[in-house]
């Protein structure tokens, strides 16, 4: 039986035993006072896994990508993180919201090390706030938490982590594959599942909505450039970001294939865009649009190189936008704004419902597709998510006379037979 400390060599340099467990000993350089700082990594279960962990430090030693293990928990994160959140102006229903669920992290997950919460570990955090809960005040059993409540847990975990990440505090987002647990339905929740059916179009109503664009006067700057987006967000599904995104060479027009790769981030100044991957990994897609899109779109980049050579001595910049800022620092990709605004103006005199915006037209796309008899999963792929309540709704809410339909014919088959 080893005594407590007791520390020995090993054949392997750098590798010792301490209390008969293998450890890498290496040093580091304090970035505070410029000294070698000595480090142990471990423990390990054989000398040969804590070799093969210190050819790893050393690479990312060398390399520059060395992360320091003791640096910080999550906890301690999670609480300058939360004062960051706060310094952002976000409303005060939503700070009290992260306080607390960032509180639960503390108790929960606080006292392990950043790089100490593994992909496996967060998903047992998950998994158990499903099955084990916690105790109320005066209660001997416990109670498991709400499945809105461990998708608030796991969404501020992702903005922390993201924070982490982005502040090289860690090397990868370990929450990014992290699932949800899966909860059944009780007999009360099947029962009231009807849900609120989410606005969209009906054709007849898209009709006028483009009949009316058309019309708009075209000499207000983004009217044409608005309303071929308006078309194209109907006929396609893809989210705003992800339209104005685009560049040419993101069109197949030959196949008649479009490829969605990123979206289109503007918080602040419209030079200080950003494009970062889609939503999801299912939203980095291609899609399949027709004949009447490819045309729209081919009418966009034409009329852009002839603005383009109008005005060639303002256009300041172009990365290849299909979709551009026509006003100031022309050539930049156009802001989402324009379009919004666009769309109530064009609401207001179509005498359509004001509250519809850009992703109403999403949910139009889904309605005229499940209407056309496009089978359920081939309307989420194209739109770029495996499962979507939104879209199921629609879908139902679409076919269901249909169905009823169906049904029907089974009386009108059997009539006249005993």
């Amino acid at each position: 039986m080893p005594k407590k400390g007791e520390r020995k060599k090993t054949k392997t340099k750098n590798v010792c035993i301490i209390d008969g467990e293998y450890y890498y000993r290496y040093s580091i350089k304090d970035p505070a006072t410029g000294d070698r700082i000595q480090k142990e990594d471990g423990p390990h279960l054989t000398e040969k896994d804590a070799e093969n962990s210190g050819i790893i430090i050393k690479s990312e030693i060398l390399k520059g990508t060395y992360i320091d293990k003791d640096k910080k928990t999550v906890g301690e994160f999670a609480s300058e993180w939360l004062k960051m959140y706060q310094a952002t102006g976000n409303k005060g229903n939503s700070k009290n919201l992260r306080k607390s669920t960032v509180n639960l992290i503390k108790k929960t997950i606080g006292g392990l090390r950043l790089q100490e919460l593994t992909s496996f570990k967060y998903q047992e955090q998950l998994n158990k706030m499903r099955d084990v809960g916690y105790f109320k005040k005066g209660e001997k059993k416990p109670t498991p938490y709400s499945k809105s409540s461990i998708r608030t847990y796991h969404t501020v975990m992702g903005m922390i982590f993201s924070k982490a990440l982005e502040l090289e505090y860690i090397k990868k987002d370990i929450t990014q594959f992290a699932q949800i647990p899966k909860f059944e339905q009780t007999v009360e929740e099947i029962e009231s599942s009807g849900g609120e059916l989410p606005k969209y179009l009906e054709k007849e109503q898209l009709a006028k909505l483009f009949s009316v664009s058309s019309e708009m006067d075209r000499s207000e700057p983004y009217t044409i450039q608005c309303h071929r987006i308006l078309f194209i967000l109907a006929y396609t599904g893809m989210r705003i970001g992800e339209l104005l995104a685009l560049k040419n060479t993101d069109i197949d027009e030959v196949n008649k294939v479009i490829s969605i790769t990123k979206t289109l981030y503007i918080k602040g100044k419209t030079e200080d865009f950003k494009l970062t991957p889609p939503k999801n990994t299912s939203s980095i897609r291609k899609i399949d649009v027709s004949q009447r899109v490819i045309n729209v779109i081919k009418e966009q980049m034409n009329w852009k190189n002839e603005y383009k050579m109008q005005h060639r001595k303002m256009f300041l910049f172009d990365e290849g936008f299909l979709f551009f800022n026509e006003k100031w620092l022309m050539g930049y990709p156009m802001r989402d704004r324009e379009a919004r605004d666009y769309l109530k103006k064009v609401l207001e005199k179509s005498e359509l419902p004001l509250n519809l915006t850009p992703h109403s037209l999403r949910h139009t796309y889904t309605s005229l597709m499940a209407e056309a008899g496009v089978e359920l999963a081939a309307i989420q792929h194209l739109l770029g998510h495996k499962n979507d309540n939104t879209t199921k709704l629609i879908y139902l809410h679409v076919t269901n006379p249909k169905k009823r339909s169906a049904v029907e014919k089974l009386d009108m088959l059997m009539d006249g037979i005993k």
